[in-house]
């Protein structure tokens, strides 16, 4: 009998230390699992933050890459052409729809025609100082259509320019309006109508058939074909604080519009236009000799080049960084703070 209560008690003394064991075995697991669970969230919180910073790198360096393209399109831009990619002739200063902040000022403009024979000596004076290797030229104002001797001048600027692109660049006002005449010289010359798709009441289907019935080259500029036609804001500095050289490096018509009227050839054509604006609201925005080239007295065509490529004495009264797109297209009220 005592051998089977010593028994009994040994066997209830290893029941209570299995018992023990296995609280503490279950704590110990419980840490553990609880030990683990806190390991797995912090690897969660650090993955998060390992994606979090992957995508914050990600975008710092889309912007640096974009950053970088535009870098290197400016620099690209600013660099001297082999040849003259682009040129405007301007033939006369007003028009006849007047867009708001209008970068050639025609809403201040009065009615001016630039003479036929000054056109043709440029003409002709371009195509020996060139020996005729441009791009392409944009003849325009001024809306071109109005110039009355537009008939005379297309000829003239294919002899000049037998291989180059000739445009004639409208708002297509009068286009449906011209005469037989024009379009048989169009077609005769190898001249190509451009017309921006101005939000108006135009038929500009009509134009596309006439131009085709005709076999005449017919494009909208730009991509006023398919969007909405815009407008931007090229504001003054009227003080000319600016740094020509960063208002020359930000500019988009660095070596992408020289214009070229009555002898002389410029950078861009707010410049050459300034005096409309001068006129109209008091200011004192001067030209220099640096601002323009004589065409008549450059005997080198890369002379020219040279010069188109270089920041300009008049770039200090633009404010190129403060540039904007996008607005909505209307009518000029020729108020002052459409270009300051």
């Amino acid at each position: 009998m005592r051998k089977y209560e010593s028994l009994l008690a040994r066997i209830e003394a290893l029941e209570s230390q299995l018992s023990e064991s296995l609280t503490t075995h279950k704590e110990q697991a419980s840490e553990m699992v609880s030990h683990m669970q806190n390991i797995e969230k912090r690897i969660d919180e650090v993955a998060a933050e390992v994606q979090s910073i992957n995508s914050g790198m990600k975008k710092h360096v889309k912007k640096l890459n974009t950053q970088l393209q535009l870098v290197e399109k400016k620099a690209l831009r600013i660099q001297q052409q082999p040849y003259l990619s682009y040129f405007v002739l301007n033939i006369l200063d007003h028009c006849n729809l007047n867009c708001i902040g209008c970068d050639h000022f025609a809403p201040l403009a009065q009615e001016r025609f630039v003479a036929l024979e000054d056109i043709k000596s440029d003409l002709q004076q371009m195509s020996l100082l060139t020996k005729g290797k441009v791009g392409r030229i944009g003849i325009m104002g001024g809306e071109p259509l109005l110039h009355p001797n537009l008939p005379e001048i297309l000829p003239v600027a294919r002899k000049a320019f037998p291989e180059t692109i000739i445009q004639v660049v409208s708002n297509g006002l009068l286009l449906l309006k011209q005469t037989d005449e024009f379009w048989n010289i169009c077609k005769k010359h190898d001249i190509t109508i451009v017309v921006t798709k101005y939000p108006l009441n135009l038929d500009h289907d009509k134009m596309l058939e006439t131009a085709n019935a005709w076999q005449v080259k017919f494009q909208f500029k730009g991509n006023t074909g398919t969007a909405q036609k815009t407008s931007c804001k090229a504001p003054l500095d009227i003080e000319g604080l600016q740094d020509p050289k960063q208002s020359f490096w930000n500019c988009y018509h660095v070596n992408t519009c020289p214009f070229v009227m009555e002898g002389k050839i410029y950078p861009c054509t707010i410049a050459p236009n300034i005096d409309l604006f001068n006129q109209k609201f008091g200011t004192s925005l001067n030209l220099e000799e640096g601002d323009y080239l004589d065409i008549y007295r450059v005997k080198d065509y890369r002379v020219l080049l040279a010069f188109l490529s270089t920041p300009k004495p008049f770039c200090r009264y633009c404010r190129t960084k403060d540039r904007t797109f996008g607005h909505p297209w209307e009518r000029s009220k020729q108020d002052v703070g459409e270009w300051i």
